[in-house]
């Protein structure tokens, strides 16, 4: 509820200041438990904490009112519909500032030591070398890095790494190299070999608590492909915490980018869809954690409130983004396209939407019995 009525406070802002009439602005859905009139729009709070809306007048019909949505021009009505994502994005960034704060100090993309078992060392990357490219994309943070590391497999060819040292750059191809990692588990520790290209490491680790005793004696085993290196930790100050909040907010939308890629493309199912419910669930874990309990979730909220942004962006019928894409065509022809026709258009997509929610929301439920 929170986040859909910064959404849709973000459309209220706009249409008032753009001279927009807005005969009602709820928080919540169903029957009004609380109303206030205003000098031109009537206030709600409703009963179920399930959203809210902003109604603007003559957005879906025709008015003869010259402050209704439909009879302004191009640019305020782009705005006006625009503004409930961009506080969606910009929320997501002010929460990030939050969070990146309590989470400091914070790896970065400045290489801390560099695995000599690597062939990123044996190409000469140094400590101290800032990664600012990886395969011809940009690098902002440490998290970026793993977006594109985690898909090398043994099929992946050499890929190119740009680092900045001394103001200059260079670049290199390098192999990624092979780590198996092997957890042995023992009465009083954990025996650690740790494999790169073929060359071991080996350790020890002790356990702060005490470890179930079914586990000991057994082994768990990993295997991934990766540059080789551990980043540099840095605190978070007044001079970085706005561009570290910056690329950690463009590295939720790139996610967020691969992951709609994905489902496009196949390699993601409908499974791996979440509802309120299955995000209820995340919270739920987050809370049980008993660890930085606040920071948990208000990186939850971070990333879904700037995936709402960016759903809603999409061109959807029925979502902002469906209503901006009618505007572009708009805008190339000349002249609106019918407002029967548009509205046609987004009920239809409405109803597919509305499906595929009871779809996630069942999915949802079933996980919960799986579990």
């Amino acid at each position: 509820m929170v986040m859909i009525t910064f959404h849709e406070l973000g459309h209220f802002v706009s249409a008032k200041l753009l001279g927009v009439a807005v005969p009602e602005f709820s928080i919540g859905m169903g029957p009004a438990i609380f109303k206030h009139k205003g000098k031109k729009t009537l206030y709600a709070l409703r009963l179920l904490p399930i959203g809210g809306y902003c109604r603007l007048e003559g957005e879906d019909e025709k008015s003869d009112d010259p402050e209704a949505f439909t009879n302004q021009k191009l640019w305020k009505r782009f705005i006006i519909v625009a503004s409930g994502a961009i506080i969606n994005l910009l929320m997501g960034f002010i929460l990030f500032m939050i969070v990146i704060k309590m989470m400091s100090p914070i790896p970065t993309n400045v290489i801390g030591t560099v695995d000599k078992r690597s062939y990123l060392a044996q190409a000469g990357v140094m400590t101290g070398d800032k990664i600012v490219s990886l395969d011809g994309h940009k690098i902002g943070i440490f998290y970026d890095i793993g977006l594109y590391t985690d898909k090398f497999s043994e099929k992946t060819e050499n890929v190119e790494v740009v680092v900045k040292r001394d103001g200059k750059k260079y670049e290199y191809n390098i192999k990624p190299s092979l780590s198996e990692y092997t957890v042995t588990y023992g009465t009083e520790g954990a025996e650690i070999s740790d494999t790169m290209n073929g060359i071991t490491e080996t350790s020890t680790a002790e356990y702060v608590k005490e470890i179930p005793k079914d586990i000991i004696g057994t082994s768990e085993s990993s295997k991934r492909y990766l540059l080789g290196f551990t980043p540099r930790i840095e605190k978070i100050t007044a001079a970085n915490i706005i561009p570290q909040a910056w690329y950690y907010t463009r590295f939720t939308v790139k996610s967020i980018f691969g992951a709609l890629r994905d489902m496009i493309s196949g390699k993601t199912g409908l499974e791996n869809l979440s509802g309120p419910v299955g995000v209820a669930g995340v919270v739920d874990d987050a809370v049980k954690s008993g660890d930085d309990t606040l920071l948990n979730i208000l990186l939850i909220v971070a990333t879904l409130t700037i995936n709402l942004g960016i759903f809603n962006l999409l061109p959807l019928p029925a979502l902002d983004g469906g209503r901006l894409f009618f505007m572009l065509i708009e805008l190339v022809r000349g002249k609106p396209v019918p407002p029967e026709k548009e509205g046609l258009v987004h009920t239809i997509g409405l109803i597919l939407l509305l499906l595929l929610a009871a779809i996630v929301c069942y999915s949802d439920i079933m996980k919960l019995f799986v579990k």
